[in-house]
C-alpha cells in the first residue's frame, strides 16, 4: 500500500457559518479509510472566509499563520512516519488533545461559555467587558498562554489603566470560574493563578456629586453623542437608575396618576420592583428622546462622560453608579427617611441604604471639626 496520506483545510464542517455566526476551521487527514481532525482555534464569520484563508479580517496575518503551523506541524508528522514505513493516524490521534489544548484560541472558547453560562444579563455583560481586556491586552489567546507570567503581565496592565486595585480585582474574579472551567474540561492542566494573590483593594467608598455639581452638568453646553450621554447621566442622577435599567425604560413601564408620571418596573440586576416618580427634569429628558434612552452602551458613555466632568471641573470619574449614588445622597439629604429611599432604589436590604446616610453623617462630623479648628484659631 501506498504511504499516502491526503492532507486538507476544512472551513465551516457543519455549515453553520453565516454573516454573524462563526465557523471553525479545521485540518483533516485522511488516510485508509480512516479520517482525523484538528482543531486550529480559529473561528470566523463567512465573509472572512475564502480561497482557503482568512481574508478581510484584522487579524487575518496571524490566523493564517496559526493554521499553516498547525498544518506543517501535522504534515511533518506523516513525512516522518512515511520515512518509517507506517503512517498510523492512531499515534496523531494521540498528539491530538494535546495540540487542541496548546493551540486552540482560548478566547473563542471564553466568548462562547460566556454566552451559555447561566448568569444574570447584566452579569453577563460584565463578564464581556472582561474579555475585551483580555483582547486589548494581546498576549493571552491560546490555552497555551494561560500561564502565571502571563497573567501577572495582565494584572500589571489593568493596574497601570484602571488605578484602581479594587477595579483590576473585578476583572480576575470574573475570569477565574472560567479557568476553573477549563481545567475541568482538561484544556489547560495547571492554574496559572497558582501562586498569585490578587488583593481586592481597599474600597473607594460612595462617590457622588454635589447639587451644584450636578447642575453645572445639567447646564452645559454640548452636542451629539456627548449631549446624548450627559443626558443619559443626568437622568440617572433624578431617579437613581443604574445604566441597566434606565435603558430599559419605555411608554410601557410608565403611567399617569393625578398629573404625576411615574416608572413601574424591576431592577435587573436583582429583580426587585421599584417604583418612580419621575421628577420633571427626568421627564422632559425622555419627552426629548422618545422615551427611549438606550442611545449607546455603557463603556461609550463613560468615555463621553470623562469629556463632561472636564468641562464641568468637576474632579471624579463620572459613572452611572455616580449617578445612582448621587441621586441617592440627595434625596437623604432633603430630608426623605431611609426606608423610603430603600424602595426607591429596590435595595434588597435596608442595610445598603444606611451606607449613604453613614456617609452624609461623616460629611456632617468633618464639618464640625472644620469649624472646631477655625473657632480654635481665631482664639489664638
Amino acid at each position: 500500500m501506498a504511504l499516502e496520506a491526503s492532507i486538507r483545510i476544512i472551513y465551516d464542517r457543519r455549515k453553520k457559518a453565516s454573516a454573524t455566526v462563526k465557523g471553525g476551521v479545521e485540518i483533516e487527514v485522511y488516510y485508509n479509510r480512516q479520517r482525523i481532525r484538528f482543531a486550529t482555534g480559529v473561528n470566523v464569520l463567512k465573509q472572512h472566509w475564502k480561497g482557503g484563508m482568512v481574508v478581510s479580517h484584522p487579524k487575518a496575518q496571524e490566523l493564517n499563520e496559526q493554521i499553516i503551523s498547525l498544518y506543517e506541524t501535522i504534515d511533518q508528522r506523516i513525512t516522518t512516519m512515511r520515512r518509517r514505513g507506517v503512517i498510523d493516524l492512531n499515534l496523531l490521534k494521540e498528539a491530538k488533545v494535546e495540540e487542541e489544548n496548546n493551540s486552540s484560541n482560548f478566547l473563542d472558547w471564553l466568548e462562547d461559555r460566556i454566552y451559555k453560562r447561566d448568569i444574570k444579563e447584566s452579569t453577563r455583560r460584565q463578564h464581556f467587558v472582561m474579555l475585551g481586556e483580555l483582547r486589548k491586552f494581546g498576549k493571552i489567546v491560546n490555552f497555551r498562554d494561560l500561564t502565571t507570567r502571563n497573567i501577572k503581565l495582565w494584572d500589571d496592565s489593568l493596574r497601570e489603566r484602571l488605578g484602581a486595585q479594587s477595579s483590576v480585582h473585578g476583572y480576575h474574579k470574573r475570569l477565574k470560574p472560567y479557568i476553573l472551567e477549563a481545567i475541568q474540561l482538561e484544556l489547560i492542566k495547571d492554574n496559572p493563578y497558582n501562586g498569585m494573590k490578587i488583593s481586592r483593594g481597599k474600597s473607594e467608598g460612595i462617590k457622588y456629586l454635589t447639587e451644584a455639581e450636578r447642575n453645572r452638568i445639567e447646564q452645559l453646553e454640548v452636542y451629539g453623542p456627548i449631549e446624548k450621554a450627559r443626558d443619559m447621566f443626568i437622568f440617572s442622577c433624578y431617579t437613581g437608575l443604574a445604566y441597566s435599567d434606565l435603558i430599559r425604560v419605555s411608554k410601557d413601564c410608565i403611567y399617569e396618576e393625578n398629573g404625576e408620571y411615574f416608572i413601574k418596573d424591576r431592577r435587573l440586576k436583582t429583580n426587585n420592583e421599584y417604583t418612580i416618580m419621575l421628577l420633571p427634569q427626568a421627564y422632559n429628558i425622555l419627552l426629548k428622546y422618545d422615551f427611549d434612552l438606550n442611545l449607546m452602551t455603557n463603556q461609550k458613555c463613560n468615555e463621553y462622560l470623562k469629556i463632561i466632568a472636564q468641562q464641568a471641573d468637576i474632579h471624579m470619574n463620572l459613572t452611572f453608579h455616580v449617578g445612582r449614588h448621587t441621586f441617592a445622597t440627595w434625596a437623604l439629604s432633603n430630608g426623605v427617611d431611609i426606608a423610603t429611599v430603600k424602595d426607591m432604589l429596590a435595595h434588597s436590604s435596608i442595610e445598603m441604604t444606611i451606607t449613604y446616610a453613614k456617609v452624609l453623617n461623616k460629611q456632617v462630623v468633618d464639618g464640625f471639626q472644620m469649624l472646631k479648628r477655625k473657632a480654635a484659631f481665631a482664639h489664638k
